[in-house]
């Protein structure tokens, strides 16, 4: 009876604790809480790749210093964040596609539909593109039990 009480008791706690997990809405680093360690998230769609921003063109959007390589590129995240911020709070979309909230780094990226997803690993982006539509679909799934505070 003993063992039973302390498993359902550890099997509530883990519960709870998953339930109440508070997530930043963006996945930032540092103390200054830099977005996606500091590479310029209107590059991806502009160049093509990620391009480390600079502490010289700085926004800061929901929480987190976001780095630009110029201050035109400020200004254009500024105008719409939204259009350029990665998806899922550039939390990987791979990780919250199997339920669990991994970083996504800024070298492990794909755009779809005009949207910005970020990675854990090179796996997780070769894997979202044999299937995005369905990663998305199982990630916005997940990512909406979390209670992200927008």
């Amino acid at each position: 009876m003993f063992l039973r009480r302390f498993i359902l008791g550890i099997a509530s706690s883990l519960l709870l604790t998953n339930s109440a997990l508070a997530l930043d809405p963006i996945n930032s680093t540092g103390p200054n809480h830099l977005a996606i360690r500091g590479a310029d998230t209107t590059a991806y769609f502009r160049s093509g790749s990620p391009i480390e921003g600079t502490n010289d063109h700085v926004v800061r959007w929901k929480g987190a210093e976001w780095r630009f390589i110029s201050a035109s590129e400020a200004a254009l995240f500024k105008a719409n964040p939204t259009a350029y911020a990665p998806q899922f709070g550039a939390y990987c979309t791979g990780g919250l596609s199997q339920q669990h909230v991994v970083e996504g780094k800024p070298q492990y990226w794909r755009i779809h539909s005009g949207k910005l997803y970020l990675f854990h690993t090179s796996a997780g982006a070769q894997r979202f593109s044999k299937d995005p539509i369905g990663t998305i679909r199982k990630a916005q799934a997940y990512w909406d039990t979390l209670g992200v505070k927008e």
